[in-house]
Parts: structure tokens; sequence; C-alpha cells
């Protein structure tokens, strides 16, 4: 039995570590719909239900919850597939050129976010990985041009053929920073898309408004 006056040895001495510093963070990647700008697919609902004597919420079903939507991310399916497919199964008849601009005017700046990330971009590489397709990427690309001027690259669902939250897109956003997933913060409003790429080793927070990640940045001393 060990004497009460003896002294306890430090834990170093026990054969104890101490666990590993988590890697800085070395690159930022940004969501892009209602994280660098608003998005609101019921605006497109709302005209095509008109024209379809539907219910907003039936297209968005039959468009969004579909397999159509999917098939159009992923690069399946061209832009003007996409288009026939969806005028034919609502019976409506609409130019290519009006559909495009309905499918296109889901779109609006999020106050804050510009400042933010020209911020962030003086400091860290900035990193582009959004669900989406032909049509959204370049009018965006042409709309909110100077929000986006900053980011190293894109990683765009319809490019890389997956979709937020299969493990490919991640993975391709890794080949793309080319710096090991737990140093790349991934910004994103959905929980299921903050978890996915977790699971592929990124540092994932969920995104709730420019207001509420400044602060964050901070407390994690990234501002």
């Amino acid at each position: 039995m060990k004497r009460l006056d003896e002294k306890i040895k430090p834990l170093g001495t026990l054969g104890l570590m101490a666990s590993p510093a988590p890697r800085p963070i070395t690159a930022i990647t940004f969501d892009l719909g209602n994280v660098l700008v608003r998005v609101d697919h019921l605006r497109f609902c709302r005209r095509l239900a008109v024209l379809a004597a539907l219910s907003p919420q039936e297209v968005y079903a039959q468009v969004f919850e579909s397999s159509l939507e999917p098939g159009y991310d992923t690069g399946r399916i061209t832009s003007q597939e996409f288009y026939e497919r969806v005028t034919a199964h609502f019976g409506v008849a609409l130019p290519y050129s009006r559909f495009r601009d309905l499918w296109c005017d889901l779109f609006d700046p999020m106050d804050g976010m510009a400042e933010l990330v020209q911020n962030l971009a003086s400091r860290y590489p900035l990193f582009l990985l959004s669900n989406t397709n032909s049509l959204h990427s370049d009018y965006i690309q042409a709309r909110f041009g100077a929000l986006l001027q900053p980011f190293r690259a894109f990683v765009l669902s319809y490019e890389v053929g997956s979709r937020k939250p299969e493990p490919a897109i991640y993975q391709s956003l890794i080949r793309q920073a080319g710096r090991p997933p737990e140093e790349i913060l991934f910004l994103d409003d959905k929980v299921s898309f903050v978890e996915g790429a977790r699971g592929q080793g990124l540092t994932a927070w969920q995104f709730r408004s420019p207001q509420e990640l400044q602060p964050e940045l901070a407390r994690h001393r990234l501002w």
C-alpha cells in the first residue's frame, strides 16, 4: 500500500495521452441556397400552379419531391429534357424561354453575406458546394457575379453527378480543396446536409443567418 504522504505522479508518467488538438480550419465552403442567397421554390410553384389548376403544394411535391429535380440536379437529364418533362407532366404550354424565366426567378440577395464573404476571402480560400442545375447555375453566376467572384472553385451537383447528402459530392469538394477534410469548414442550412458532410470528415455547421454566423466564427477564432 502506498504511503499517504507519497506524491501523486503526474498524468504524463502514467502513460495517459492527451487528446490531439483539432486541426485548424484552412478553408471555408458555403452552400448556395438560403446561405449565400435566398431561395423560394414556391415562387415557381405558385406560378405553375395557376397554369396547371393545382395548388402550389401539389406542384412542389410533383417537381421537388419526385425524380424530376434530382435527375436534373445530378445532370442525368438536360435543361431541354427537364423543360419537356415538366411541361408534359402538368399539361401546360410554355415556350422554353418563359419556362426558363419562371424556373430561375427564385433567388434574392441575402443581407449581410456579401460583406461577410469579402472579409473571409481575405483570410481563407473559399469554395461553393451546391445542389443545383444548369439553368440555376448560369442565372446565379450572371446575377450574383460580384458575390461569387472571391470563390476558388464551385462544386456543383449537376457537374459532379452527385447531390448532398451523398458522399461523392463531399469527396469532390475534398479533392478540389486539396487539404484534409477536417480543415474544411462547411456551412449549410439543412441539418441532413451538415450531417452528411460530417460523415465524410468535414467540419460542418448549420447556417442560420449572417448575424449568427459572424459571432460563431469569432468564437472559434476564424473571424
